[in-house]
């Protein structure tokens, strides 16, 4: 059974009241208030609902939760278990996410990898760039007519990358730091 969260509702009572107004402020001022309020409800979480028909056996995840987790992975360049220990423990976070209550403040490595095999499987990995991107020229106004011509169409890194491939590529850079 999906669960897919509706950006329409709005709660009756502040839950991020507890926090005090100095706190929230300052959670709406830095990057987690542009997040939950300008990209959270765009992720295409809906793309990924398909292999979770069915109104029988255990709700999934928030998808949205699962989807934003992973961009933020990517934006801060955490590991698995580093995500992990953010989405349960990081506050920042949680306002990100929108997640209000502490049982969906917790989410497993699997899980991600998981979702991170859906997204790439689907090709969403490249429409969720694009979309968040677009989102962000548009909401900001970002002029994108100067520039550069070398400049090169930059890839999600979400796709998984093996031990080795991860081992070559420490070891390429560290020679070449020693070469200097």
């Amino acid at each position: 059974m999906s669960t897919l969260r509706n950006g329409r509702t709005r709660n009756l009572f502040d839950p991020w009241k507890s926090l005090g107004t100095k706190r929230r402020e300052l959670l709406d001022r830095c990057w987690a208030g542009v997040f939950r309020d300008y990209f959270l409800d765009h992720l295409p979480a809906a793309k990924l609902a398909d292999k979770c028909l069915g109104s029988f056996g255990r709700p999934s995840e928030d998808l949205h939760v699962v989807l934003g987790a992973l961009v933020l992975q990517q934006l801060d360049d955490l590991t698995d278990s580093e995500t992990v220990e953010a989405v349960a423990f990081n506050i920042t976070w949680h306002y990100a996410l929108d997640i209000q209550h502490t049982p969906d403040s917790y989410v497993c490595e699997r899980t991600l990898r998981t979702y991170r095999r859906r997204v790439i499987d689907k090709g969403s990995d490249e429409e969720l760039c694009e979309k968040l991107s677009d989102r962000e020229i548009s909401t900001f106004s970002v002029d994108t007519t100067p520039q550069r011509t070398d400049s090169t169409a930059v890839r999600s890194a979400m796709r998984a990358v093996t031990r080795l491939a991860i081992l070559v590529e420490t070891v390429i850079r560290f020679l070449r730091e020693l070469a200097r």
